[in-house]
């Protein structure tokens, strides 16, 4: 196959930025678009100058010029278009989270994996060069093992009123499921499934509505992480942080959509020299178009090596240094590069460039089920 040709499947606000991601993509090709509404239909063919468009899953489907259709609609929505969609014959790429169910994403991966087609699903975390960064570091150990991590996000409700499908569980699945699975994904990636985790659901007093979400998840080596998601502040007043404990680092990320990344760290020179030159230069490699620059600020200097105990633990360390790494592109660039990324990536797998995406659909089946043992299922 020379073209991956593509569709999407709901036109909704965050169609916009997908058409907009691949309008700079060279591997992928956007043909076609599908909605219920017709004022949305006419909105995109004026947006992209796309003519092609249907009116029902059903419709657009039989297109034997469309390769891969990417499911942007409703959460509720993702399992049945889905399997519509790979009956008729097309790869897919999923919005989070893919399904409203772990079982539901098995199904997927079966019928997928029935009829020999690729899927994938848009954890854009993953494709993030600042987190690529701190996998590295926790592949390698070379800062030590995850101790503990947290994430808070104060999101923005301001466009959600009431009677949006976002606070309906029938629809989104809830907030753990709509939004937590981006960054359970983003854990699991980076430290694998928790053992065991339970959360708490906190309803807001005048309507009740599931606004706010805590809780705790268990991982491998005594890794603890808690999470925090509340949707209740105005978009310009909205604020998402990430902090990563190890035994020698105290990382920090901050942003939804990061793009500035403090480590500050305990090294030798050796471990000096890997953050700022094989590490930093495979960073700004891993999202294209993407670069990333560097700063350090020597905390403490002990000259000669000197022996630390923490933990139990015995280790050297002749500096402590404080890396503030900072992609060169504002948010919305980034984001749409990351989203590009994942097509492209599912788009490779199509044409037989590589045997599977770097994210499938068993990770979205992970993140589902840290989602559901927050939930409590």
């Amino acid at each position: 196959m020379k073209d991956c040709n593509v569709a999407i499947i709901g036109l909704g606000g965050f169609a916009k930025i997908i058409s907009a991601a691949i309008r700079e993509s060279k591997k992928v090709q956007l043909i076609a678009g599908c909605d219920i509404n017709p004022e949305k239909l006419e909105k995109f063919k004026e947006e992209t100058g796309i003519e092609k468009v249907y009116d029902s899953v059903e419709k657009l489907l039989p297109d034997p010029d469309i390769n891969l259709v990417i499911i942007a609609t409703l959460p509720a929505q993702h399992y049945d278009i889905g399997i519509l969609a790979l009956k008729s014959g097309k790869h897919v790429f999923f919005e989070k989270p893919g399904a409203l169910t772990p079982h539901h994403i098995t199904k997927l991966i079966e019928l997928a994996e029935s009829k020999n087609l690729k899927t994938s699903i848009d954890f854009v975390m993953r494709r993030n060069p600042l987190y690529f960064i701190l996998k590295t570091i926790c592949d390698l150990k070379i800062l030590g093992l995850p101790e503990r991590a947290a994430l808070e996000n104060y999101a923005h409700d301001d466009s959600l009123p009431p009677e949006h499908w976002f606070w309906d569980y029938e629809k989104s699945g809830g907030i753990w499921v709509e939004h937590g699975v981006h960054f359970f994904d983003l854990a699991n990636w980076l430290m694998g499934m928790p053992s065991r985790a339970h959360g708490e659901k906190i309803p807001r007093e005048t309507l009740g509505l599931i606004d706010r979400v805590l809780g705790t998840a268990y991982h491998n080596n005594g890794t603890v992480i808690s999470y925090y998601h509340g949707f209740t502040k105005p978009e310009a007043f909205e604020k998402t942080h990430f902090s990563l404990v190890l035994e020698r680092a105290y990382a920090n990320v901050e942003g939804w959509i990061p793009i500035k990344l403090s480590v500050d760290a305990m090294v030798t020179p050796e471990i000096q020299k890997f953050m700022m030159s094989d590490l930093l230069l495979k960073a700004r490699s891993y999202l294209p178009g993407i670069d990333i620059s560097l700063g350090t600020k020597l905390l403490n200097n002990w000259n000669d090596e000197k022996t630390f105990l923490g933990c139990g633990k015995e280790y050297r360390a002749t500096a402590r240094i404080k890396f503030t790494y900072q992609l060169t592109k504002d948010r919305w660039e980034v984001y749409r590069a990351c989203i590009r990324q994942g097509i492209e990536d599912l788009a490779a797998a199509v044409k037989g460039e590589k045997n599977l995406p770097e994210v499938t659909l068993y990770d979205a089946k992970k993140a589902l089920d840290v989602a559901f043992m927050m939930e409590g299922q």
